[in-house]
């Protein structure tokens, strides 16, 4: 998608999630920055980070002539953003730190924590998170959300006039294509001790929300499932991984279950390419990235029925009800027995992907940025 026309603007990006290691918001924040920068050479951009980034980062955006990476301690962005004197300020992770003479933006990803309360790690708890995000969007000119459930999510429970929030989809491709080179799936298959070869696979590690002891549960339960394939559990097992280890002894699952922990991209591209299946019950999504890194693979996909998963998958996965583990075995079981439904899922699954793209989602936040831009002009003609 093309950018809207209109007058070139000087824009600041707290790109924080850049920092350190990245993960689900920062992997979406370097895609979505670079899909902007590159799609509207009219602006002028202003990359806020509170540290280093790495190497390949900074000579990527320096190539750019209309990017400007600037270090600026979290609590002096405001400052930094008036200094620089732009029009636009967008936090793209839930903070608002600047403010232009346009206004604000300010992204939402989910209200997983508030929709599924567990015990919180921060400081003071999640309630004092939930009132401190829900000011910030309602003082933003806009929320951009990344799918219709979490727009309703936020019109909901942060009280946020419909009108404004903006929904812009993730894309999807980057790290994400089907590995046809049997060498290289054949040596990550060695790598993570897949012996039996076909597998089926699952990402999320402990965390409860993604609901992996269902999975395992009803991958125990289907005999011809536990015989022929591993199932392979992707993510961390640092908060919650006994009640995993515990239904996989239970089972007797101990020779099939495989728990890697984090893997780097080029391996889980592998896994997603080379999966039977991709099983993603998840209890709350605000958009799931899993489904459509899977999809771009050309993986088959079972995932929930709830939340953002059925408006991601686009009737081209098998919906399931996450908290019923017979329906999660019952469809795994279908998949796995029919080639034809496995061939149809892949087919439709790839299809789907390829209308999440990062210059969509670029092409559809610049508009938002435009539409800011005119309402600005018009209050200044009123006066």
């Amino acid at each position: 998608m093309e950018a809207p026309p209109g007058e070139a603007m000087r824009i600041g990006l707290d790109v924080s999630p850049l920092v350190g290691t990245r993960a689900g918001v920062g992997i979406y924040v370097e895609r979505l920055v670079k899909a902007l920068i590159a799609a509207s050479p009219q602006h002028r951009y202003y990359l806020y980070a509170p540290g280093p980034l790495p190497g390949s980062d900074i000579a990527v955006f320096d190539a750019f002539a209309n990017a400007k990476l600037v270090r600026c301690p979290a609590l002096l962005m405001g400052c930094r953003a008036r200094w620089d004197r732009v029009d636009l300020f967008h936090g793209m992770n839930y903070k608002l730190r600047g403010w232009g003479r346009y206004g604000g933006v300010v992204t939402i990803h989910d209200l997983a924590l508030d929709r599924i309360p567990q015990q919180s790690r921060k400081l003071f708890g999640q309630n004092r998170s939930f009132l401190r995000s829900r000011r910030t969007a309602l003082r933003a000119s806009r929320v951009i959300v990344v799918s219709q459930h979490t727009a309703s999510d936020v019109a909901e429970l942060y009280r946020v006039p419909r009108e404004r929030i903006a929904v812009v989809p993730n894309g999807a491709g980057g790290d994400f294509y089907p590995i046809t080179d049997k060498r290289v799936v054949d040596s990550v298959k060695v790598r993570y001790g897949l012996q039996r070869g076909d597998f089926v696979l699952a990402t999320g590690g402990a965390q409860p929300r993604k609901n992996i002891v269902r999975v395992i549960e009803a991958f125990g339960r289907v005999p011809e499932l536990r015989e022929r394939f591993h199932l392979v559990v992707v993510g961390g097992l640092e908060r919650g991984g006994d009640a995993l280890y515990e239904v996989v002894a239970r089972f007797g699952l101990q020779s099939a279950v495989v728990f890697p922990g984090h893997v780097p991209p080029e391996d889980l591209r592998a896994l997603y390419s080379a999966c039977a299946l991709f099983v993603f019950p998840s209890l709350y999504e605000g958009f799931g990235m899993p489904v459509l890194e899977a999809m771009a693979c050309g993986a088959p996909v079972i995932c929930s029925n709830t939340s953002a998963l059925p408006e991601v998958a686009g009737g081209m996965a098998i919906l399931v009800e996450p908290t019923s583990v017979e329906a999660i075995a019952a469809a795994m079981a279908k998949v796995l027995s029919d080639k034809d439904v496995r061939d149809e899922l892949r087919r439709g699954g790839l299809a789907r992907a390829r209308t999440f793209t990062w210059e969509r989602a670029a092409g559809e936040l610049l508009e938002v940025y435009a539409g800011l831009a005119r309402d600005a002009a018009c209050v200044s003609d009123a006066h």
